[in-house]
């Protein structure tokens, strides 16, 4: 890791999911992101901001991820309705593990964005020049 600052959040945003592993990063434009806190639910709807992905059981990891990519897939024809003019996007699984998503395809990758402004879906900021997830 860079010598980036640790993620300084408040305890309002953690509880909202951010900086929680899953989440979604758009990259608005340069050393400009977006975070999306992705929550997974079996019957009731989470109010709260993000990604929400619906599984029938908490335990199946594989279904699970299905649906996660599946809703990912559709976020992002949600928000890039002219293909040409694509935002980029990557779906963090952990420090270390991400998708980003191209070509209506998702490529494995080993870095994942970190640093810049960091902004919620309200265009507040979350953090700058730090990792986008919480370090205990």
């Amino acid at each position: 890791m860079s010598n980036l600052d640790l993620f300084p959040l408040s305890a309002e945003k953690r509880a909202q999911g951010y900086g929680t592993f899953p989440y979604v990063i758009v990259r608005i434009q340069g050393a400009v992101y977006m975070q999306f806190p992705i929550h997974f639910y079996l019957d009731s709807i989470p109010d709260k901001p993000g990604l929400r992905v619906r599984v029938d059981s908490l335990m199946d990891e594989k279904q699970n991820f299905n649906d996660l990519f599946n809703v990912v897939r559709q976020f992002h024809k949600q928000i890039n309705p002219i293909e040409n003019k694509a935002f980029k996007m990557c779906l963090v699984l952990s420090p270390n593990v991400c998708h980003f998503f191209e070509d209506n395809t998702f490529n494995f990758s080993d870095e994942i964005p970190e640093g810049g402004s960091l902004i919620d879906a309200n265009y507040k900021i979350l953090a700058m020049n730090s990792v986008h997830y919480i370090i205990n």
